[in-house]
């Protein structure tokens, strides 16, 4: 596999490229270092996202998505809790025509049929909430932030949503594009000079502003608390339990993802799995999962069964975590939950656009690039004892439980 290369831009973008030679498609992708986290209203970096497609000044909704699709294009756009990201994947031969249309969107999109996609993300978010595991989900990580974007969920979004204005959200995108805060991957078969050219000519422009983003202050979970959505027609109880844990800068991030992986995500062989379902058969699903921001994270346990289960699941979580905070991971266990996580490794680094999005990703995080090289050896070290330390460390602070079930199941928890 080819080393990657860092250039930059004239007005100091930064762009991290790497060549497959044998490759027949070129992925490129623009990281705005912006995201959820900037948002003043719940939604409006996501509608953002939503109308970049929408039309630009030298094309309009229908002939975008024309030449789009006349030159075989996949051109999308992802919000996340602490970027956007702008994807392009395109044949080789048609590099100048791909940067062309990236830059079109990003810098000249004028948010066309602004009403109609408004009215389009409210319907899809309220179609998604109708699935209880995500109203559940919904309910735990705006109580997990209750003062932080980090914890607009879609019904905080349902909430505002018709506050939202055109005006307002088509700012929310131009103010945060800033040089010093974006970068640009590439990942493909090439010249590096030619897409340099390319890219000088097309996003050169953008300034650097200099300015500090303002990081919201994070609190901690003051008490245990249960919070509890009443549906009485659910054949299942969701249960879901969070914590607030660390930052993906975190030195300890290798190893709540490895202990992520014996406790819950790694399907079959993971202990919530083994214990909670197979022997004692509580569980129709059962999972556990480590999300790491900028700023914070967020650490789970889920479990959905029959509603009467609710209680013995809680104590099975905790028993299941106890364990981990006591007892040493054995040396098998251990590694055949690192090669879980370094095997999906691989495996989510096999197209261009994958390598692409990896070294973005970790750059815009303010890792580096090179930090997609790291990880693998920072998981191929973590220790038993690492385990224990974040157990401990992590999992026994105060914690939201959110429950959805019928009625007559949450009286006692509320």
């Amino acid at each position: 596999m080819e080393k990657f290369e860092i250039s930059y831009l004239s007005n100091g973008i930064k762009v991290i490229t790497k060549k497959n030679k044998n490759a027949p498609r070129t992925a490129v992708n623009v990281f705005i270092g912006s995201g959820i986290k900037n948002e003043i209203t719940a939604g409006a970096t996501s509608l953002a996202g939503r109308l970049l497609l929408q039309g630009t000044s030298t094309r309009n909704a229908e002939q975008l998505a024309q030449e789009i699709d006349t030159n075989a294009l996949e051109i999308n756009v992802d919000t996340k809790h602490d970027y956007v990201k702008i994807k392009s994947i395109f044949l080789n031969e048609d590099l100048d025509i791909a940067v062309d249309l990236l830059s079109d969107i990003i810098l000249n999109s004028t948010f066309e049929n602004f009403e109609k996609e408004r009215r389009k993300f409210k319907n899809e978010i309220e179609v998604e909430l109708d699935s209880p595991r995500a109203k559940a989900l919904d309910n735990l990580i705006k109580n997990l932030y209750p003062d932080h974007p980090y914890g607009n969920t879609h019904t905080r979004v349902l909430n505002g949503i018709e506050q939202l204005n055109l005006k307002d959200v088509k700012n929310l995108h131009y103010s945060s594009l800033s040089a010093d805060k974006m970068n640009i991957t590439a990942v493909g078969n090439f010249e590096k000079s030619d897409l340099i050219a390319k890219l000088e000519a097309n996003f050169s422009k953008i300034a650097k502003t200099g300015s500090k983003s303002e990081v919201l202050k994070i609190t901690s979970i003051p008490e245990n608390r249960t919070v509890t959505i009443a549906k009485n027609d659910a054949a299942q109880a969701q249960v879901i339990q969070g914590w607030i844990a660390p930052e993906i800068s975190s030195q300890d991030y290798p190893a709540l993802s490895v202990l992520n992986t014996l406790l819950g995500s790694s399907g079959l062989s993971s202990r919530l799995f083994v214990e909670l379902r197979d022997k004692r058969g509580l569980a129709y699903v059962v999972r556990s999962s480590y999300e790491p921001l900028e700023y914070s994270g967020i650490f789970s346990v889920y479990i959905a069964t029959a509603p009467n289960n609710i209680k013995d699941c809680i104590e099975g979580f905790k028993t299941e975590i106890a364990k981990l905070k006591s007892e040493p991971v054995s040396l098998k266990e251990l590694e055949d939950a690192k090669n879980n996580i370094l095997g999906k490794r691989e495996f989510f680094h096999e197209t261009n656009a994958q390598q692409a999005h990896y070294l973005g990703y970790y750059d815009i995080m303010g890792l580096g690039a090179d930090f997609d090289e790291k990880i693998s050896e920072k998981i191929k070290n973590v220790t038993s004892e690492d385990i224990m330390k974040a157990a401990n460390k992590y999992l026994s602070g105060n914690s939201v439980i959110s429950l959805l079930a019928p009625e007559d199941y949450l009286t006692a928890f509320e």
